[in-house]
């Protein structure tokens, strides 16, 4: 049986094997290699696409880092590929010119506005996107076995077309980064549970954007926002009765009781409560991930920053003695002021440092 920490890596080497295969295609077109020879490259290329999130999600290690590297490589593949069909055919972009322009232009809109949005590109990984995916890879596979444009090209790119518009729906109706959204339906009830729980002002939820028009003015005018809202939280893991990635409300009103409120699936409301003086420890840490941008044409954009990601782990004992804990990711400023309630709030003292009841940060890195 392949190790546990070599297996959970198996999908991050097929995402960049198949954006080391960009290049070699580029390389190959350019040495006049045989048609047949690139078209098996780029049916490496799709079988590696395909099952790479195969693999991570049957090994549970399909998480949105994975996502986020594998659309990168995509990315560079099919634009070293349309490099090399340009070097040896290049009658076929002329031929194919305006949608080839829409769908270029469409694909920096979208670029730019994830970055407002998310400050990283969307992984949505959508049906539509699936199948632009299958019909593109067919159409440049049978242009260079044959040598000769593809009928089903012209087809692919207008499953491009849509597969961005599709994006760009999603990207203006989530607030928050998501991975692996697979339909517009799918990111409306997205959209309700998350407004639905965020803070009302008299009781009313707050306007996201009043036209789409003003919203797509304040995403390309302003700097890229947090993902997480003040007193937002999401769950990433623990004892509580929450689906990993749940958006949660969390209320410290209460001097004694620290609450999560949260949407079930179903539309209810439900809550995870912990006291304060049951709490044993509040651990918070930080993660660095880095980027993994490559192509040329986003890699300034995507290494410029450092992304920070901040986590609260709450330990405590319910009412029957059991122990029970929760991962939280936070905003930086509300990990602080959380950190305090509890400093405030535990009946018992920290006598230092060292104190198993608030730990010092430890910051961590994500490969």
């Amino acid at each position: 049986m392949i190790h546990k920490f070599g297996r959970r890596s198996i999908p991050w080497t097929m995402a960049a094997a198949r954006m080391l295969l960009g290049p070699i295609l580029i390389v190959g077109e350019r040495c006049g290699w045989s048609g047949l020879v690139l078209a098996g490259i780029v049916l490496s290329a799709l079988i590696s696409d395909i099952f790479d999130g195969v693999l991570a999600r049957r090994w549970q290690c399909d998480t949105a880092a994975v996502r986020l590297f594998d659309s990168m490589a995509d990315t560079v593949f099919y634009l070293s590929a349309a490099v090399a069909l340009w070097i040896g055919q290049p009658h076929i972009w002329r031929d194919n010119a305006l949608l080839l322009g829409t769908l270029a232009l469409l694909e920096t809109i979208r670029f730019i506005i994830d970055f407002a949005r998310f400050g990283k590109p969307a992984s949505y990984h959508s049906y539509l996107a699936k199948t632009w995916g299958l019909v593109m890879a067919l159409a440049v596979i049978a242009s260079f076995a044959s040598g000769t444009a593809s009928r089903l090209l012209p087809l692919a790119l207008v499953l491009g077309i849509a597969t961005d518009v599709e994006g760009l729906a999603m990207s203006l109706l989530l607030p928050v980064w998501r991975k692996d959204v697979k339909t517009i339906a799918a990111a409306l009830r997205l959209r309700r549970e998350l407004v639905s729980s965020t803070p009302r002002v008299n009781g009313r939820a707050a306007p996201i954007g009043a036209t789409l028009g003003a919203l797509m003015i304040v995403l390309l005018s302003t700097t890229p926002a947090l993902a997480l809202e003040h007193n937002q939280a999401v769950y990433i893991g623990g004892s509580a009765p929450l689906a990993p990635d749940s958006t949660a409300i969390v209320d410290t009103a209460s001097p004694s009781t620290l609450l999560l409120h949260y949407r079930n699936p179903d539309g209810s409301l439900g809550q995870v409560a912990i006291d304060y003086a049951s709490i044993r420890s509040a651990q918070p840490t930080k993660e660095v991930t880095h980027h993994l941008g490559v192509a040329p044409a986003i890699a300034v954009g995507l290494m410029a920053a450092r992304q920070h990601r901040y986590f609260l782990t709450l330990t405590w004992t319910d009412a029957a003695g059991a122990a029970q804990v929760v991962i939280l990711e936070t905003s930086r400023r509300d990990q602080d002021s959380l950190l305090a309630v509890i400093r405030v709030r535990m009946p018992h003292p920290c006598p230092g440092p060292a104190s198993p009841c608030v730990q010092r940060p430890s910051p961590r890195r994500v490969p």
